[in-house]
């Protein structure tokens, strides 16, 4: 997925820091700031993992692939005659959804052109029968272009038959996550947009016009009980101790709630109210002090100063909201200064619209 400030391609070095300060692993790992959970699952192998975000479509990709140790049986899908549940659930017809609000493709993708999906107020598809959901809410005019009609039917149908499904008494936890984070993961390959969802583009990109299709999951067992949490990393930081915290806040004043909107939504699946062009939620539950000049330093400082970990591992950026001579202040304020360690790597981010020369900013890891 890509994911604002994602660290999939500084893995290795921050690995490298680590590996140098914490060589011999083991103990608690705890990813505050987890997004997409890349870090969390990289050195997931070497620790017990704790990882946490406050948005709740991170907490759901953490559940599935951080704390769970293996892929589920679906034992209760089995018995009820589904064997094969991801493929049942890309396949089955939309409009056995009865009841289903169809809050997605009613808000984020064109009017219908006549079939099945929003217009059919038939329980719940498949077996069991599904929760009560908010009454939906009605579209407006000509639909906004995230998703195609007929994907954005397609997870309304997949995230109200895996609800049903949980309420019927026919999943666990695990396997409730598992789907719902292969959901997740399946919409951004099929969305509309240059990355978040902030906007969405006028034109339909050709890869937004493939078919919705459940996302692969990688899923590693480090024979550990991991744990992970969908809370504010400065009250987390408060319960729990351990070898290794590793804090990669926000760097500058973009919410990741707005920025995600849609992908809260799914995850959620709460038919909230939405405004503007381009459909956003209210994300004050999810705003982050880290994207507010004036309250950055403060929340990084507070987050520092209760922190009850051996090791701390920060990853920043130049362009971030604290200054980096600031961040260090604070580290070596409440850390052990003569162990202070900062590291840079430059980052090039994007080619420039001439073509000649890229975007070159520095990412630091500071231990």
């Amino acid at each position: 997925m890509r994911y604002i400030g994602g660290k999939s391609q500084l893995l290795g070095g921050i690995d490298a820091v680590v590996s140098e300060n914490v060589p011999r692993g083991g103990g608690l790992f705890c990813d505050a700031f987890a997004g997409t959970g890349s870090v969390a699952r990289h050195f997931k192998p070497r620790f017990q993992i704790v990882s946490n975000d406050v948005l709740h479509f991170s907490y759901v990709l953490q559940k599935a692939t951080v704390e769970a140790n293996a892929a589920p049986s679906f034992a209760g899908l089995r018995r009820a005659g589904i064997d094969d549940p991801a493929g049942w659930l890309e396949r089955a017809d939309v409009g056995l959804a009865t009841g289903c609000p169809f809050f997605i493709a009613g808000n984020y993708s064109p009017a219908p052109e006549g079939g099945p999906g929003a217009a059919a107020g038939l329980a719940c598809a498949g077996p069991g029968r599904a929760a009560a959901w908010p009454a939906p809410r009605p579209a407006p005019g000509g639909g906004r272009m995230y998703l195609t009609r007929p994907n954005a039917e397609r997870v309304d149908f997949i995230r109200f038959t895996v609800e049903g499904w949980l309420a019927a008494g026919l999943l666990d936890e695990a396997e409730y996550y598992h789907l719902l984070a292969r959901l997740i993961e399946g919409v951004p390959p099929v969305s509309n947009t240059a990355g978040t969802y902030g906007a969405y583009l006028k034109r339909w990109d050709r890869r937004a016009l493939r078919p919705f299709a459940l996302a692969p999951l990688e899923i590693s067992d480090n024979g550990r009980d991991n744990r992970s949490f969908n809370t504010d990393a400065n009250l987390l930081v408060r319960g729990i101790e351990g070898e290794v915290l590793y804090v990669d806040p926000p760097y500058t004043s973009r919410q990741y709630g707005s920025s995600y909107h849609l992908l809260e939504t799914v995850s959620r699946y709460d038919s909230p109210a939405i405004h503007g062009v381009t459909g956003a939620r209210d994300c004050q539950d999810a705003r982050s002090a880290y994207c507010v000049r004036g309250e950055a330093e403060d929340a990084f400082e507070d987050l520092v100063a209760e922190a009850r970990f051996r090791h701390l591992v920060v990853s920043y950026s130049d362009e971030g909201l604290v200054r980096i001579g600031r961040l260090e202040e604070v580290l070596r304020r409440h850390g052990t200064g003569a162990c202070f360690r900062r590291y840079e790597t430059p980052y090039r981010r994007y080619k420039s619209r001439t073509g000649d020369g890229a975007d070159v900013h520095s990412e630091y890891v500071c231990y």
